[in-house]
């Protein structure tokens, strides 16, 4: 989205908001969150905490109203006291709070408050109270892009993170889902799916980047998203994450419709993998804006970043990459080279195209919800080994080679998001 003298008024408001929120309610809600475990309850809830509940109840909900936020306040407000009501100690059900969530327009402002999953954040990660404040920014050859490849739904919202709660402002966490929020319902459709990706550049280079450095050999490592002026990385990793959601959207299984069915393991991560690689290959065929950019980003994120995960065999995101690594490898796009590995960059986009290819053959011979979770955990078996009890694989010695750098790279500090970078 082109800036306007509207948007940097709004942009610059709301950087006064987050200031604000930084010296009253966000620290409240940072000491609240410790007291809770993975499941969002408090254990052995004392008075204190229900003080202190109370407490960031009346500052947020006075706050979402005078923002004109009212039926999130009023959501806020109804989820509060159930919770208070049912005791700390009971898991949290912020179902209307997450159904008051309304995408913000491009340029505008969205702001919650929940007991939220905040994925790939600094441990301890569970269900805890989180707050954030963003503005959506779309990227500026949206428009033209979705010409060639009209969304049928598009629910995605690419932001920039102007304030939030440790879970969001410290750690990698980039995602924010309806799913995430803690509630007792499953959610059937996805009205928003909220983006940080002004968290992304940061991320990317401190660890993706070091971690293919570490396997790959110095000259095939891709370098096309290295060094990125941060706008023009956000703008990348916007059209990035749009082209991921629109081919979530095509096939004969699409997304919307089986949202269900997609959560299972098996098939979430081989569509995970098909959409990336489908936009690997349109950024390579079609002239699609930060081609290389892209491609180089959803290679190094995929194999690089995703399997350091410290419990990476329990790691969906994790399991995305082992997989692709060892079906690259199979094909011959990561050869052995000296001690490192050399990535072929054709043989890569081929071993992309029969992976597409395969999966897609895959979904068009079954006929069942029951027949596609099984030919799907066929297929990740090809490349996934079974685990140890609880979790859904083991390394290979082969795939280990992935994690070369992962004590290095957890041995850093955690990323810590001021507001704005982008």
């Amino acid at each position: 989205m082109t800036a306007t003298p509207h948007t940097h008024r709004l942009h610059d408001e709301m950087l006064g908001e987050a200031e604000r929120l930084g010296e009253g309610l966000l620290p409240r809600i940072d000491a609240f969150r410790t007291r809770q475990l993975d499941d969002g309850t408090v254990p052995e809830p004392r008075e204190e905490d229900r003080r202190s509940l109370l407490a960031i109840k009346d500052e947020a909900v006075g706050w979402f109203a005078g923002h004109g936020r009212a039926n999130q306040a009023d959501a806020l407000a109804a989820d509060i006291d159930g919770w208070l009501a049912a005791g700390l100690d009971t898991p949290p059900h912020f179902a209307r709070s997450r159904d008051a969530l309304t995408a913000p327009a491009d340029g505008d402002w969205a702001a919650f408050l929940a007991p939220v999953q905040t994925t790939n954040s600094v441990p301890p990660v569970g269900r805890r109270l989180e707050f954030f404040l963003v503005r959506r920014k779309e990227p500026d050859a949206l428009s033209e892009l979705a010409v060639r490849y009209p969304h049928p739904k598009n629910n995605c919202q690419a932001t920039v993170l102007l304030a939030g709660s440790e879970g969001l402002t410290q750690g990698n966490c980039i995602v924010f889902f309806p799913e995430n929020v803690a509630a007792h319902d499953k959610v059937a459709e996805q009205a928003y799916a909220i983006f940080f990706f002004s968290k992304f550049r940061r991320i990317h280079e401190t660890y993706a980047v070091p971690s293919a450095r570490a396997v790959l050999t110095p000259d095939s490592v891709p370098q096309a998203s290295t060094g990125m002026d941060p706008e023009v990385c956000y703008q990348a990793r916007s059209l990035w994450g749009y082209l991921h959601d629109y081919f979530h959207h095509q096939g004969q299984w699409p997304l919307d419709r089986h949202i269900k069915l997609k959560m299972n393991w098996f098939i979430g991560l081989l569509e995970e993998l098909k959409v990336d690689a489908k936009t690997v290959l349109a950024c390579h065929d079609d002239a699609v804006p930060y081609a290389d950019e892209q491609i180089a980003m959803i290679l190094l994120e995929r194999m690089f970043r995703y399997p350091l995960d410290a419990r990476a065999v329990r790691n969906f995101d994790a399991g995305t990459g082992v997989f692709l690594y060892s079906w690259l490898r199979g094909r011959g796009a990561l050869a052995d080279h000296g001690g490192r590995l050399s990535l072929s960059y054709d043989r890569v986009l081929d071993g992309l195209r029969d992976l597409v290819d395969t999966i897609e053959a895959m979904e068009a011979s079954v006929g069942t919800p029951e027949e596609y979770r099984a030919a799907a955990r066929e297929l990740v078996r090809t490349q996934l080994r079974q685990g140890a009890e609880g979790d859904r694989y083991a390394f290979t010695d082969d795939q280990l080679t992935l994690v070369r750098a992962r004590d290095r790279l957890a041995a850093l500090p955690p990323l810590h998001f001021a507001p704005a970078e982008v």
